[in-house]
């Protein structure tokens, strides 16, 4: 199961009842994320990271039909992320599974909160100079995760991701 925690801004968009956050609490952090609706370049995109690794995932443009179905949205786009990062198959098949069930709850944690801010502002600082047509999705997802984030060790979202599953 994938617990996902939306902001407020997102919350408005989903067409997914948010649940009682309290009722997840035993979901273990590799499958707990946070998400929030940002703008790019004037377009709805989301951000998606999880709480445990800080694996996130940027989907640009997303339109009104993506939100009706944004679980499989989700869904394939983390299969085409962790292909493109070359994350451990055991890893990638794990969290896969988890999600043939996604909830939505609200936000719990102010410090996964603070690096999808930050990462915001990296999305940002690059696209500065662009229009959206000359944004490239592959090298935005794959920089903002090879970067180390805040209070993860300073160690990078793939090898949080893939240490994780190796105990």
């Amino acid at each position: 199961m994938f617990v996902i925690g939306a902001t407020k801004k997102l919350q408005n968009e989903l067409k997914s009842p948010v649940r009682d956050l309290n009722d997840y609490q035993d979901v273990p952090g590799i499958y707990r994320w946070h998400a929030n609706l940002i703008t790019v370049k004037g377009k709805k995109c989301l951000l998606l990271m999880n709480n445990e690794t800080g694996m996130n995932l940027t989907l640009l443009g997303l339109k009104e039909e993506q939100f009706e179905h944004l679980d499989n949205v989700i869904k394939g786009s983390l299969q085409q992320l962790f292909q493109l990062l070359d994350i451990d198959k055991k890893a990638a098949y794990y969290i896969l599974d988890a999600t043939e069930e996604i909830v939505y709850t609200k936000t719990e944690n102010r410090s996964v909160i603070g690096m999808m801010n930050e990462i915001k502002a990296r999305i940002d600082e690059m696209v500065h100079d662009l229009t959206y047509e000359e944004i490239d999705a592959v090298a935005l997802n794959k920089g903002n995760n090879t970067i180390p984030m805040g209070p993860l060790n300073d160690i990078d979202p793939v090898t949080a991701v893939n240490k994780y599953f190796e105990e």
